[in-house]
Parts: C-alpha cells; sequence; structure tokens
C-alpha cells in the first residue's frame, strides 16, 4: 500500500479518497512504517549466510531430527514423510 502511495504522484488524502482508506488510519500507519520504508519489493529477500552452512535440519512431531541436508531433493522426501 505504502510502495503504491509513493508510486501514485498523490497527496495522502486524494491516495485516501481514490483507496477509499480513511485518511488518519492511513496517515498513522504511513508515519509508524512507511515514511522511512524503503521502497517495498515481491517479499522476497536474498540471504547470504555468513557461517558456513551445516546444511538444513527436518524435525519431526515426534522428536527425530534429521541434520545437515544438502540436497533440496532430499528435503522435499524427508518433508513427505
Amino acid at each position: 500500500m505504502i510502495a503504491s502511495f509513493k508510486s501514485s504522484g498523490l497527496t495522502q488524502r486524494e491516495f485516501c479518497l481514490r483507496e477509499n482508506i480513511k485518511l488518519p488510519t492511513f496517515s498513522y500507519w504511513y508515519r509508524k512504517v512507511g515514511a522511512g520504508a524503503m521502497s517495498i519489493s515481491s517479499g522476497f529477500t536474498e540471504v547470504t549466510p555468513t557461517l558456513p552452512s551445516d546444511g538444513l535440519e527436518v524435525v519431526y512431531p515426534n522428536g527425530v531430527r534429521v541434520r545437515g541436508i544438502q540436497d533440496l531433493s532430499l528435503l522435499q522426501l524427508l518433508v513427505k514423510l
């Protein structure tokens, strides 16, 4: 919503009228999270580990742990169990 507002070129009042949002509510959230926020992307962020990884771990409801999984196809099989 904040990204849409920023790219709209509208004032907060105009944007709220167009989107049928109460201006005080939008203004509150804009001040709280939007004013300093960077542009919002697709929701995915690349994560680069800073420490060497020992792989992934699967923990089953019964407490069994499988550690050190490097192969994602193996992970898919273990999750289905």
